[in-house]
């Protein structure tokens, strides 16, 4: 099957397009922005594309930088171009830059089929409109799931942690792709916002001891409007901010200034606690250990799962479960989908589990 992507900001061109090329053995996915094109391209087998020039305004032509992109990371796919305004130059520069085709709109489709991948028709068409980061925060599909987090003496549950889960197509079914595209639209902030009124609305009917788990990207802890979200969020739902755990995932480095320490002391005072997520993954927080003060260090399912059988991995745990006793933090294990692994952690003096072992996110995890 060939897989086109088309990238129109114009929601009509690029839906009419798609039904226009529609055949079967030919899978189509629209995007009306750069930032998501970019997240199909390095998660799909593209093998053609048609780009506009100009993606988000008159003055900008994000579509020949895609082009250069394309290059870079699918350089066998087919690439044409489209404009409204093609000047001798643009062409030539988009020309320069690796497209096959150049195109001035309005076009008739007969002009782009012949400049298309043959589709091997032995599979039936799909079409996947892919949406906006607006549609999504304004939409009914970002819902998180929960996993139980438990005691290992007893498999007593000590807590749930909300996972932010967008319930529509691909590609932003993976919350890998989802916060990339918050990321690259620079708006993580906003994204973090409607997870946490999503978990605190869901959460509502949840024992009020039960400890609520939130993620929070290092992008967003700074940012007042997240901070406002959840002081909003938990008196509109009535929760208590001494049950909120904030996890700040690893995904990116924290920048260190004022506003970011402001953030996390008003939190604290609110009654929110802190842990760092996946611990020893990519960035590193725990040079800031002492000024966040968080209350668990979360051990990555990447050194959690079966760790009792590998030596590195139980080395670097042990040490792990020792950094946590010397600043006092409590340690909640990842990846646990073993007994043996519930055995050893709990030997080693861990106190939380959480995996596959205990039980898998879920809507509804605690029946309420």
């Amino acid at each position: 099957m060939t897989c086109l992507l088309i990238v129109d900001d114009d929601p009509d061109i690029g839906l009419g397009l798609a039904v226009a090329l529609e055949r079967d053995g030919r899978r189509i996915i629209v995007c009306r922005d750069l930032e998501s094109a970019q997240i199909i391209l390095g998660a799909e087998p593209v093998t053609d594309i048609v780009t506009d020039v100009k993606l988000s305004g008159p003055f900008r032509f994000e579509g020949l930088d895609f082009i250069t992109e394309i290059q870079r990371v699918a350089p066998a796919a087919r690439v044409i171009v489209m404009s409204g305004h093609i000047t001798p130059e643009l062409e030539a520069e988009a020309q320069r830059r690796g497209a096959d085709a150049v195109l001035s709109k309005p076009f008739a489709t007969e002009l782009l089929e012949p400049l298309l991948s043959t589709p091997i028709e032995t599979t039936p068409s799909s079409m996947t409109l892919v949406p906006t980061l607006n549609e999504i925060l304004a939409g009914h599909d970002l819902r998180p799931r929960f996993q139980p987090i438990v005691s290992l003496a007893d498999r007593a549950l000590h807590g749930v942690e909300s996972l932010a889960r967008f319930r529509g197509e691909a590609p932003f079914a993976r919350p890998d792709l989802l916060f990339d595209y918050a990321a690259r639209r620079n708006e993580v902030a906003r994204l973090e916002a409607a997870c946490i009124e999503g978990t605190m609305h869901e959460a509502v009917t949840f024992p009020e001891s039960l400890t609520l788990f939130m993620n929070i990207h290092p992008a967003a802890l700074d940012d007042m409007g997240v901070v406002l979200a959840l002081e909003s969020s938990a008196k509109k739902s009535g929760i208590n901010l001494a049950r909120v755990v904030l996890e700040i995932t690893e995904q990116q480095e924290i920048r260190q200034h004022a506003d970011l320490f402001e953030s996390i002391d008003r939190l604290r005072n609110l009654g929110a606690r802190f842990a760092f997520d996946d611990v020893g993954v990519a960035y590193s927080h725990l040079p800031l250990i002492e000024r966040i003060r968080p209350s668990y260090l979360k051990i990555s399912q990447l050194f959690g799962t079966l760790f009792e059988a590998d030596p590195t991995r139980t080395k670097i745990v042990r040490n792990l479960v020792a950094l946590a006793e010397e600043f006092s933090c409590a340690i909640i294990i990842e990846g646990v989908e073993d007994q043996s692994t519930a055995d050893a952690a709990r030997e080693m003096g861990i106190e939380f589990g959480q995996g596959y072992l205990f039980g898998k996110a879920e809507d509804a995890p605690l029946g309420a």
